[in-house]
């Protein structure tokens, strides 16, 4: 299934299965790993208001950033980072946000 459509469904109030969000955490981590070879895919692109809007994040947000808010929902961690704060410091360093 689209990661995308998953991001989509759980903006609107769907609760995700653990077999969704384990696609969710694999689709993370390949998009993570595509990042150092290529930041042309779509997941750079900014996500729709709407879905944004659901997942209480700033206009504008890219696709990663709403995924990794998802996982982060789901399985924060016990120490450490999160993802959400591991993907906007890759995204930082790549120069697609301003810190």
């Amino acid at each position: 299934m689209n990661y995308q459509l998953l991001i989509e469904s759980y903006s609107f109030g769907t609760t995700l299965s653990n077999q969704e969000i384990e696609l969710l955490s694999l689709e993370l981590e390949t998009q993570i790993m595509n990042m150092k070879i290529s930041t042309d895919f779509g997941c750079f692109k900014s996500a729709p208001s709407y879905i944004c809007k659901g997942l209480n994040l700033r206009k504008g947000t890219f696709w990663i950033m709403c995924l990794s808010e998802i996982l982060d929902i789901y399985n924060p961690p016990k120490i450490g980072k999160t993802k959400s704060v591991i993907v906007y410091d890759l995204l930082l360093e790549k120069g697609l946000v301003i810190g």
